[in-house]
């Protein structure tokens, strides 16, 4: 399931026994012309300090790392 965290940004939990990771996902081009946007894949499986760290770099200027602290509890 893709939890938005901005209108651009979604990510996706995966979890198994020992943690919890995550994909982060952006709108795919094109897709600004449907009425769904097509989520394309932006990073690989990372852990939750890990995706907060590349969030925080990735997207500096907005507040993208601290809505994804907010959900994954970081």
């Amino acid at each position: 399931m893709l939890i938005n965290i901005t209108q651009d940004i979604c990510v996706s939990k995966h979890s198994n026994a020992h943690n919890d990771q995550w994909i982060c996902y952006s709108p795919a081009s094109g897709s600004e012309l449907r009425k769904r946007p097509v989520w394309q894949r932006t990073s690989g499986l990372m852990s939750t300090s890990a995706m907060h760290s590349w969030l925080r770099t990735q997207y500096p200027e907005t507040n993208t790392a601290s809505v994804f602290g907010k959900i994954a509890n970081v």
